[in-house]
């Protein structure tokens, strides 16, 4: 194991491997919404995409992912995370706690800032409609 892989907790490890909610919704599904953030060339690259219900709660979430297995898992436990919650819910809802919560080290935060950044995008395209 390396050192960069003792880093990361069971947890981080398990949302890596078997990643949730990953993947597009088939093309015409409406409701959606995309926002991105990063790059693939900068090392890690997010594209949430979102489809809320008639009352701007998340309904259902996917996201493609570029990165490490930071990235990779926080992704996962994010749209885990956000499944129902409102619109303002989500917004609000801190990427950057939960890389603290889960322990990982002070350079992999960046990419809980990504992964926010990109789901707050998505979230700015919703329109109430």
């Amino acid at each position: 194991m390396t050192d960069e892989a003792a880093d990361y907790s069971a947890r981080v490890w398990d949302h890596f491997r078997a990643p949730r909610n990953a993947g597009v919704f088939p093309a015409g599904t409406a409701g959606v919404f995309t926002g991105r953030a990063g790059s693939a060339h900068h090392g890690r690259a997010v594209e949430w995409t979102l489809r809320l219900d008639g009352s701007g709660r998340v309904a259902e979430c996917r996201y493609r992912v570029y990165g490490c297995p930071a990235t990779i898992a926080l992704c996962s436990l994010t749209s885990e995370a956000v499944w129902d919650m409102s619109r303002g819910e989500a917004a609000a809802y801190s990427v950057v706690g939960l890389a603290e919560e889960l322990g990982l080290p002070a350079e992999k935060r960046a990419a809980a800032l990504v992964v926010e950044d990109a789901l707050r995008a998505a979230l700015t395209g919703y329109n109430g409609g």
